[in-house]
């Protein structure tokens, strides 16, 4: 890895390395993250909400619609709920389920730890919810991109794959190459890298990691761009204690 955002990312998702691929990162994420798993079948947003107010959690900007989903994630005061469309294929459940830790753990958990530094426990009950945020907090969540509400996240694709709106794209992208980096590490494919064209790749992502045939062409390019004889193209949440 290149990018100093992308090793802090990893190191903050706290999951172990992992030698056996395809990974199965649903033993592993209760034990490190705040994340309650709820696989549904034939998953919906009105499906979701019912369970959120059968188990009495916070439900934010979640609307009673029955619009099939690949999963999608409710954050709230440091903790959150993921939801997974357990009638998916596996291959997309495990990139689904990725994807959606990547982004509780960019969109929500970085950010809170970032107004913690640098605003202190007074923060505390504003990113809890418990208490308005005053003009230079609001202000400071703005620029900061800090969460002070009920987040939630959809893990929402088109028949190709790919994100429905280009509005949401960078932080899309930025999940997904998180996502990526925790099912199949970079460091595992370098050997492979040094000689394999996109196809091979692409065919080592499906076949050794599990990755659907619709995200591996995705990570196989980025893999490519990412090789040392060039730039890395893609830069996301800046680290705040790494200089890379």
């Amino acid at each position: 890895m290149s990018e100093g955002w992308l090793r802090q990312a990893v190191k903050d998702c706290g999951l172990p390395a992992s030698a056996v691929f395809p990974r199965d990162l649903a033993e592993d994420i209760p034990l490190v993250l705040p994340l309650t798993l709820v696989p549904l079948p034939g998953l919906t947003p009105r499906k979701g909400l019912e369970w959120l107010v059968a188990h009495k959690r916070a439900q934010g900007g979640l609307v009673e619609t029955d619009d099939l989903k690949h999963g999608f994630t409710v954050a709230h005061a440091g903790v959150g709920v993921l939801f997974l469309n357990s009638a998916d294929p596996p291959d997309e459940q495990r990139f689904t389920l990725a994807h959606e830790v990547a982004h509780f753990v960019l969109d929500h958990l970085q950010p809170r730890s970032r107004a913690l530094r640098a605003l202190g426990e007074s923060i505390r009950p504003v990113l809890d919810g418990k208490q308005e945020p005053t003009v230079a907090e609001q202000l400071f969540s703005v620029f900061e991109r800090i969460p002070y509400r009920t987040q939630t996240n959809f893990m929402d694709r088109n028949d190709m794959g790919r994100p429905r709106s280009g509005q949401v794209m960078e932080s899309e992208q930025c999940a997904d190459r998180l996502a990526f980096e925790l099912l199949a590490p970079r460091q595992e494919l370098l050997p492979l890298l040094k000689h394999a064209g996109r196809k091979e790749l692409e065919a080592e992502l499906i076949s050794r990691f599990g990755l659907p045939v619709t995200e591996a062409p995705t990570y196989a390019r980025w893999l490519l761009l990412e090789r040392p004889s060039r730039r890395p193209f893609l830069t996301c949440v800046p680290d705040d204690e790494e200089g890379d």
